[in-house]
C-alpha cells in the first residue's frame, strides 16, 4: 500500500485567543480518508486540537467541516481527491455557526430549528439496502429498491443525517442569522406530509411563511450541491412555495 506525505493546514481558536492557521505533516495510506488524516494530526503533534468525529461512514453528520473551502463530511472524502500534490489541504469549520473551539461549531441553533418543525428522524426497518450516494464498497450489489406507484425519483428527508452542511453553504444564513435554513425547512415540509392534523398543519406552514421562511430563500441551490446524502432541501423549499402560492389562490377565490 502505497504512502502519501501530507500537509494540512488547519484553522485554530480557543476562547480568548487569536484566530491562526496550524500545519501538520502526517503520512497517511493513499486510501485514506481526511479524518485519518486529522486523527493522526492529533495524535501525533497537538492533544489540543479539536473536532468531533463519530461513525466514520457518513451516518452521524458530526465530524462535517470545509475542506479546501467546500463543505464535506471528512470521513467519506479521501485525501487523494482533495490533495493536489503540492498544497496543504486546508481544514476550516462549517460557516453561519458560533465557533467553540477550533474545528468545532455550537449546533444548538441548527437544532432548534430542527425542533421547531417536531419532525423525529426515524424509520421503519426496510427488507432492502437503502439508496445511497456512496459508490459501494467492491463485490457489494444493493439490492434494488421498489418505488411507490406513479414516482420516478424516490428521495426521503428520513435521509438526512443533521450534519448542518446545507446551513453552512447556505448563502441566506450569512445575511439573516434568524432564516429556518434548509434542513429546518426541509423538515417542516416533511412533518407537513406526514400530520393528518389540519390545526398542525397550519401551523407548520404558517412557520415556513414566516419573515425567516422559505421567501427569504435566494434558490441559489448551493445546500443542493453541498448535501452528501442527496436530501434535496432546496426542492422541499420549492415545493413548500408551491403549497403556499396554492392556499393563497384559493383564499383569494373564495372571496
Amino acid at each position: 500500500m502505497a504512502r502519501l506525505d501530507v500537509t494540512l493546514q488547519v484553522f485554530r481558536y480557543k476562547p480568548g485567543e487569536q484566530t491562526r492557521y496550524d500545519t501538520f505533516d502526517v503520512q497517511v495510506a493513499d486510501t485514506a480518508f481526511v479524518i485519518d488524516a486529522l486523527d493522526e494530526a492529533w495524535a501525533l503533534y497537538d492533544h489540543s486540537l479539536t473536532f468531533r468525529h463519530a461513525c466514520h461512514h457518513s451516518s452521524c453528520g458530526s465530524c462535517a467541516l470545509r475542506i479546501n473551502g467546500v463543505e464535506k463530511l471528512p470521513c467519506i472524502t479521501r485525501v487523494s481527491d482533495v490533495w493536489d500534490g503540492k498544497h496543504p489541504i486546508r481544514l476550516d469549520p462549517l460557516r453561519n455557526f458560533p465557533i467553540v473551539s477550533d474545528l468545532v461549531v455550537d449546533v444548538k441553533g441548527f437544532f432548534q430549528r430542527m425542533s421547531a418543525s417536531q419532525m423525529r428522524i426515524t424509520r421503519d426497518a426496510e427488507p432492502v439496502l437503502p439508496v445511497s450516494v456512496d459508490t459501494p464498497a467492491p463485490g457489494v450489489q444493493p439490492e434494488a429498491v421498489e418505488l411507490p406507484d406513479n414516482l420516478t425519483r424516490f428521495n426521503r428527508f428520513e435521509n438526512c443525517i443533521e450534519c448542518g452542511i446545507c446551513m453552512s453553504a447556505c448563502p441566506t444564513m450569512a445575511i439573516d442569522d434568524r432564516f429556518f435554513g434548509p434542513a429546518g425547512l426541509a423538515a417542516i415540509y416533511r412533518a407537513c406530509q406526514q400530520t393528518d392534523d389540519p390545526a398542525e398543519k397550519a401551523h407548520l406552514l404558517a412557520l415556513a411563511d414566516g419573515d425567516h421562511g422559505v421567501w427569504r430563500c435566494h434558490s441559489v441551490f448551493e445546500c443542493v450541491e453541498a448535501c452528501p446524502q442527496a436530501v434535496d432541501p432546496a426542492g422541499k423549499i420549492m415545493a413548500l412555495r408551491q403549497e403556499l402560492l396554492a392556499r393563497r389562490f384559493k383564499k383569494a377565490e373564495r372571496k
